[in-house]
């Protein structure tokens, strides 16, 4: 996750009594077309000011010109003097917000969790000086660092206070605030709820925002999680078309090629993965491309390309593939390959070969099938029997069932 959050707004809602709101009391500390203090000449007006309110609007507006520099640990210094000075909880309540969202953006997380979690609890909405903004703003942290953290039902319900109170937050927080929600829902598997708080996010966004290829993406991944896979493409196209050099274009393009397979569209899901693969050997990253060339195999195989398949498979092999479960799964296409072109003793060569690897792999049903075929074309009705028996206690919904028991 992103530690990237959006920044309270230089118009603090904190109402000082008697004084107005804290940015409008700094007339003391800023007037217009003033350079902005440096610490001498706060420390200077501090200092002439006798006022407890006062001094709170100075030190307000002074910490938050630190924030906006990205000076979060000083920020936070002149927040906690603002903080002993007050007296009421409200008031009291939004200083321990703004020290908790500078620890927040100096990734110091037990302390931000901590100010945050106590500005939490220091807040009476239904007492003066109550600041909506602030308390959703806390809440709005507190979410990301909850999710930051893994703790994903927590991050839910502090965004859904910020929720609450959406109007009262910048536009920024609004569309991340929405954007987290759906990870959230995302995260407990309740995709339509996901896709429902990314249509909100994309709501607030403009046409041209960058941020909204990130929620196509997360439009499409939910509508993956929905096996609703034509919906699934069109999004992943969107992110494509709004920014070519999307830095996940590789993952974008797997996933449109993955969608295509679920619909049984091997020739789309072939080109998209050949695209994938061609891309791939132009920028070198040639290391770990076996998985590619397994979705190639079956395509080819699944669109009867059998020798092409069967080429392919002989590739992954070359590659010397580490993993055993990719090594078994190409080795099966080489049983499956050489059965539809009638080379059974091949086929079933290949097949023991293949079973010494592993039982069980990725597609394993066509090679369960093709073994128990190879084995009655060449004869061997014991083995014959032996692989029929695998393949129906294996598939026991399988149609094809029907077809082998018909064979003797």
């Amino acid at each position: 996750m992103s530690r990237l959050q959006p920044r309270p707004t230089s118009e603090s809602s904190l109402t000082v009594p008697g004084g107005g709101n804290s940015r409008d009391s700094a007339g003391a500390i800023f007037t217009a077309g003033e350079p902005r203090v440096n610490k001498k000449q706060f420390d200077t007006r501090l200092a002439k000011t006798f006022s407890e309110e006062g001094k709170i609007a100075l030190m307000d507006a002074y910490a938050g010109e630190l924030f906006d520099k990205e000076n979060y640990s000083e920020a936070a210094k002149i927040f906690s003097q603002a903080l002993k000075l007050s007296k009421q909880p409200n008031v009291k309540a939004y200083f321990a917000g703004r020290i908790g969202v500078c620890h927040f953006s100096a990734g110091n997380d037990q302390e931000a969790l901590k100010n945050l979690l106590k500005s939490k609890q220091l807040f009476e909405p239904d007492k003066p000086e109550f600041m909506s903004d602030m308390y959703g703003f806390v809440h709005f942290h507190l979410g990301s660092l909850y999710e930051y953290h893994g703790k994903v039902s927590s991050s839910l319900d502090a965004r859904k206070v910020c929720e609450q109170y959406i109007n009262s937050q910048e536009k920024d927080t609004q569309w991340m605030l929405y954007a987290g929600l759906s990870r959230n829902y995302e995260a407990l598997g309740k995709h339509d709820e996901a896709i429902r708080y990314t249509q909100k996010a994309i709501q607030v966004l403009s046409d041209n925002d960058p941020g909204l290829s990130y929620l196509y993406e997360s439009m499409a991944n939910n509508y993956m999680g929905l096996q609703q896979y034509q919906e699934a493409i069109k999004h992943f196209s969107r992110v494509l078309e709004l920014d070519p050099k999307f830095e996940r274009r590789d993952e974008i393009q797997l996933r449109m090629a993955d969608c295509y397979r679920h619909l049984a569209n091997y020739r789309m899901a072939l080109e998209t993965y050949e695209k994938l693969l061609e891309l791939k050997q132009i920028t070198s990253k040639r290391k770990d491309m076996v998985w590619l060339y397994l979705k190639i195999a079956e395509c080819y195989f699944r669109l009867e390309s059998f020798e092409k398949s069967l080429l392919v498979a002989l590739e992954t092999l070359r590659r010397n593939p580490r993993n055993r479960l990719e090594r078994t799964e190409a080795r099966s296409y080489l049983t499956n390959s050489y059965y539809e072109m009638g080379r059974y003793k091949e086929a079933v060569e290949e097949g023991e070969q293949t079973l010494k690897l592993s039982k069980r792999f990725p597609n394993d049903d066509l090679f369960y099938m093709r073994m128990a075929l190879s084995y009655h074309k060449l004869g061997d009705q014991k083995c014959f029997a032996t692989y029929r028996a695998l393949f129906r206690s294996m598939y026991r919904e399988d149609g094809r069932n029907k077809y082998l028991d018909k064979l003797t």
